[in-house]
């Protein structure tokens, strides 16, 4: 999550709360043992759960990570919660903590973690001794070191091929192990990435787990793969060799550095109307994931925000904006800003609370035009179609079942047991509450049929704050009041 979220949060915080958030396919296990099974938690002791049945008491597919989409590690297998055990010597422990409670230094040097340390991995009776930890977050990260005192939560990747550029555990390169404080459900990512990967859109394989550092329970995340080549190739088979840059900005693969990839990325980000846009960017396929991301009710990806993204490059297709860091989706905007499932699709940074987003220049350069903004209503319409509220809520059904009991016994998290019951519980209803107003938006949009409550001249779709008739497309912009009149996404733009 950026830091966007970050005032809300902290008032929430000092208010204690809020009242309204085997081998597998891809190759074989890294070290000799089961490579298979899994330790199914069961609350702090880890004990046996079994497997998980879906809303309609059949078993969730183990190969995928729901019905359709490319097969995953089964470090993935959606029906186990698997245990995951760390050994860190003292001395390196003591490192990590003083790199994780260093917020003054690395919020100034933009919270970047480059530490690697040495640890020592464990899955059942496999074991990978040369893994490395690197500490990962941005304002999640800050928020848990400043507020959240013993129970202040570390969110990093274990990294197998450090040491061994080829070195894999199950096929994977690499774990993140993410839990913002404040993703109350403990399954933003999990679900999120699920239904992307269902639908098409790039997106690494992830599942819930326990992890248990030198022998004592620590807490639950969600273990995900990050995006990388291996998803790459997943979904880009006719492609997977171009260049992958996180926030549009960072290098994500060897290759990425390249001259030929640099130069390609430096005019994309010179790229600021729609017609040097439409040279280098894959806009169709960027609509289609922007319309995804509304679904998912996102407060902080390409959609809700400008920073949490990835592009890539087809090449002659040209780049293609694809998510990350999607734990601040479904109820989150509900439990933590203003706008709890209708969350305007097009002026999303409208009705936000301050300080709010605003939307980047691609976004509106593409909204900004009438075929663009169009095509992005046909695009919601679409992935509409491929929403299907009772299996997206039985998976919320299921899941939170499947992680309860280690919730409630995690000694590192924000929320209490109560506050984890009532977000699964809102976020089941915000699955069924989104699409229906995003209907409402596609209707309004294609069928005239939406209100102009203001009598400005503009339906509620058109307008980017339809509860006032001086705000409209095309109004005059007064300078000093910190409003966007004319819903252009700036504020007091022309203002001296």
């Amino acid at each position: 999550m950026g830091w966007r979220g970050w005032s809300m949060i902290a008032v929430l915080s000092v208010l204690g709360g809020c009242g309204s958030k085997g081998a597998s396919s891809d190759g074989g296990a890294r070290s000799a043992g089961s490579g298979g099974g899994g330790v199914v938690g069961t609350g702090a002791g880890g004990g046996n759960a079994g497997a998980q049945t879906g809303a309609g008491g059949a078993l969730v597919d183990a190969s995928m990570p729901v019905a359709g989409g490319p097969a995953c590690s089964d470090l993935f297998d959606q029906n186990m919660l698997r245990t995951y055990s760390i050994d860190i010597t003292p001395t390196e422990w003591a490192s990590i903590m003083a790199e994780f409670n260093q917020v003054a230094t690395l919020t100034a040097s933009g919270n970047d973690f480059v530490v690697r340390h040495p640890v020592v991995f464990h899955l059942d009776g496999e074991t990978v001794s040369d893994a490395t930890l690197k500490l990962h977050g941005q304002s999640s990260w800050a928020q848990s070191a400043m507020l959240d005192g013993t129970r202040a939560k570390i969110q990093f990747d274990i990294s197998f091929h450090q040491s061994d550029p080829n070195g894999k555990f199950h096929g994977i390169e690499k774990l993140v192990f993410d839990m913002p404080r404040s993703d109350w459900t403990f399954m933003h990512d999990r679900l999120a990435h699920a239904w992307l990967r269902q639908v098409g859109i790039a997106a690494g394989c992830a599942a819930n787990a326990r992890v248990e550092i030198n022998g004592s329970y620590y807490g639950m995340f969600v273990a995900e793969e990050n995006t990388n080549k291996r998803v790459i190739a997943e979904f880009f088979p006719n492609n997977a060799t171009g260049g992958l840059w996180k926030g549009a900005i960072q290098p994500e693969t060897a290759l990425t550095v390249q001259a030929a990839n640099q130069s390609r990325r430096m005019t994309f980000a010179q790229a600021t109307d729609l017609a040097s846009l439409s040279a280098i960017v894959d806009l169709q396929s960027s609509v289609v994931e922007w319309a995804s991301e509304a679904l998912l009710n996102n407060a902080d990806g390409t959609y809700g925000g400008t920073h949490n993204l990835y592009i890539y490059d087809q090449g002659a297709q040209g780049f293609v904006y694809l998510p990350n860091d999607t734990d601040s989706t479904f109820e989150w905007l509900s439990l933590f800003d203003l706008t709890p499932f209708d969350d305007h699709p097009i002026y999303w940074w409208s009705g936000r609370a301050a300080p709010a987003p605003l939307p980047g220049v691609v976004w509106l350069a593409v909204m900004n035009d009438p075929t663009w903004r169009s095509k992005y209503v046909d695009a919601i319409a679409t992935q509409l179609g491929k929403w299907n509220i009772p299996q997206i809520q039985g998976w919320i059904d299921t899941w939170s079942q499947q992680i309860a009991a280690d919730v409630a016994a995690d000694p590192h998290t924000w929320a209490s047991p109560a506050q984890f019951q009532m977000a699964v519980s809102t976020a089941h209803d915000i699955v069924a509450e989104r699409a229906q107003f995003l209907q409402t938006f596609v209707d309004c949009e294609r069928n005239g049929t939406g209100a102009d409550q203001d009598g400005d001249g503009y339906r509620w779709c058109e307008d980017c704050n339809d509860n006032n008739a001086a705000v409209h497309p095309g109004a005059m912009e007064i300078c000093g009041n910190g409003i966007d009149d004319n819903c252009n996404g700036a504020v007091d733009e022309g203002c001296q």
